[in-house]
């Protein structure tokens, strides 16, 4: 490929500049109410840690627009980040080995979006006096977090309209 006045770049040099992804399969609840089935495009490496990027952390970076390839389609579209509700992975593509070994608290929640009712564990990773889900839901980061069992709900926190705690959950006085 020739710009005219830059060097010229081959497919293999294109290739090189571009980000290893892996393909995980995912739902999408859009805002709208459509649910789009397909796969989500994860970095196969991160930045903080060994592997790849978690969902949780791809979704909830700077970036306003993620790909995703819809099942039966053969190129990927572009969606908006704040016209999702739900994105629904296998806990596998979310695994956090660093949080299994260290055994943050979990606490049980149930989160409504609207007539959406999700109920799973959301991990509290943070200092002892920020362990509320008060603070967890208003620490940085557009997405939380639902996990429930083989599947984790990253839940748009802009889409929440209520969160409570089963009362078996709730820690004692």
């Amino acid at each position: 490929m020739t710009t005219g006045d830059g060097p010229e770049f081959t497919a293999t040099d294109m290739q090189r500049y571009q980000v290893p992804r892996l393909l995980r399969a995912a739902e999408v609840l859009c805002a709208d109410g459509r649910v789009l089935r397909g796969r989500v495009f994860l970095p196969a490496a991160a930045e903080s840690h060994p592997g790849a990027m978690r969902a949780e952390e791809w979704l909830n970076d700077s970036s306003s627009f993620v790909p995703f390839l819809p099942d039966g389609e053969g190129r990927p579209v572009i969606l908006n980040k704040q016209q999702i509700t739900v994105v629904t992975v296998a806990a596998s593509a979310d695994h956090d080995a660093a949080m299994d070994q260290v055994g943050a608290p979990v606490r049980r929640v149930r989160v409504e979006c609207g007539a959406l009712r999700l109920e799973g564990d959301v991990l509290l990773d943070m200092p002892a006096n920020h362990s509320r889900i008060l603070d967890l839901l208003n620490r940085p980061g557009a997405f939380l977090n639902v996990r429930e069992g083989e599947r984790h709900h990253l839940v748009c926190k802009s889409r929440i309209t209520r969160v409570s705690e089963p009362a078996a959950s709730r820690p004692g006085p």
